[in-house]
């Protein structure tokens, strides 16, 4: 192909510039609403433009207009890891993609852990973790950090949480450790990190809470509305208090116990699961007889109020297995609960046609090592909205 002359290239400039000065030209909110529709990593391509285009992309409004308009779209952030050459070191695969399945960024990173966990939020950001040691990720500028080390733990299982606080446009790492250990129990000790847009992540120190938490949690936390949420909340040790849920209000920074809605059929070895819709806590059931979920919703966290919002039946879920079927509600979105079924594909509940509907095949990797009947899935999703949310690396 012939380049262009120096002519044609005059031509193309001149029309590009009088384009550019049209976009220029229009109302601000318009402009706000054309570019909340484009990939971050496209529209930082626009700060090099002119010094307009990157006074506009920095403008605080816009970056909140930004943030709010990307969770009415949510992405999938799809996570692979396998064993690096360093025993001590997992290779991680992070790829985003929209809902269709069009990949947007991928990453690759070796980092330390024998097993690394995601936390369950994506509101900008992805936490990974492996005991006291946090990683930081924006898929959208690939940013990649470490944290400061959190505390050492003698007892590796405490709980960890991560979240987005909408009033002071902060995010919140939590985590648990234990501070003692004595004949009655352990002493569990909190700490909070706290970043602002263009913190220095990777140097941002830890701070311990005044108040020593009450039970001994596992897995992760859920943050809604300014509070974490575990499950599996143990007094001390003592397995007996199942039917509770662990509170952390982030602003008071106390904690306190919610029971669980009654009558349910959680006990020790029932797998409890909490998510977050229409802004709601929502405490799933995927243990009913016949094959059911029923979705619990708290819907006045003050009285602990819980209303048996949504039951969906199992039975009419393509590939659905009572024994290996773990059924995970992700978001409320367009009148439909996307559900994740450790299939290669999500599902859509349909609530005005009680049935489902299959989504476009994802590129999931399987365990074929294992011992089970079928192949477990190895791949693990979480959900996912873009954000210039700075983490200082830069």
């Amino acid at each position: 192909m012939s380049s262009l002359s120096i002519e044609q290239s005059n031509v193309i400039y001149q029309s590009s510039k009088k384009q550019m000065q049209g976009i220029c030209n229009l109302p601000r909110d318009i402009k706000f609403d054309i570019l909340s529709r484009i990939l971050v990593k496209d529209i930082c391509k626009f700060r090099c433009v002119s010094k307009h285009w990157c006074n506009l992309i920095s403008n605080p409004t816009f970056l909140d207009f930004y943030h709010e308009r990307s969770r009415d779209n949510p992405q999938i952030l799809m996570m692979n890891d396998s064993k690096n050459d360093d025993n001590e070191q997992q290779l991680i695969h992070l790829t985003s993609m929209d809902l269709d399945g069009k990949v947007g960024n991928e990453l690759m990173k070796s980092i330390y852990g024998e097993y690394i966990d995601m936390l369950p939020f994506g509101n900008g950001l992805i936490c990974l973790f492996y005991e006291n040691h946090f990683y930081l990720h924006n898929p959208a500028t690939q940013e990649f950090v470490s944290l400061v080390e959190g505390s050492l733990s003698p007892c590796n299982d405490h709980g960890a949480g991560f979240g987005y606080v909408m009033s002071t446009k902060e995010y919140k790492v939590v985590h648990m450790f234990t501070q003692s250990e004595s004949s009655t129990g352990f002493n569990i000790g909190c700490e909070i990190l706290t970043l602002s847009n263009g913190d220095e992540a990777s140097s941002h120190p830890w701070r311990v809470t005044d108040q020593c938490c009450p039970y001994v949690v596992t897995g992760c936390a859920l943050l809604v509305n300014n509070v974490f949420y575990w499950t599996r909340a143990d007094k001390h040790g003592n397995s007996s208090d199942y039917d509770l849920i662990l509170a952390l209000d982030l602003e008071e920074e106390n904690f306190r116990m919610i029971r669980l809605p009654n009558p349910s059929s959680y006990d020790e070895e029932n797998y409890m699961l909490l998510v977050e819709l229409r802004g709601f806590l929502c405490l799933v059931d995927n243990f009913a007889i016949p094959p059911m979920m029923n979705i619990w919703m708290l819907k006045d966290a003050n009285n602990i109020t819980w209303v048996k919002e949504y039951s969906i039946r199992f039975d009419i879920l393509d590939g659905f297995d009572d024994v290996y079927t773990i059924v995970t509600p992700l978001l409320y979105h367009n009148e439909e609960i996307v559900v994740d079924s450790d299939q290669d594909s999500l599902h859509y509940y349909n609530f005005e046609k009680e049935s489902f509907r299959r989504g476009k095949r994802l590129n999931m990797q399987w365990d074929t090592n294992q011992t089970w009947e079928r192949p477990l899935r190895k791949t693990r999703l979480s959900l996912y909205t873009e954000s210039f949310f700075s983490l200082g690396s830069r």
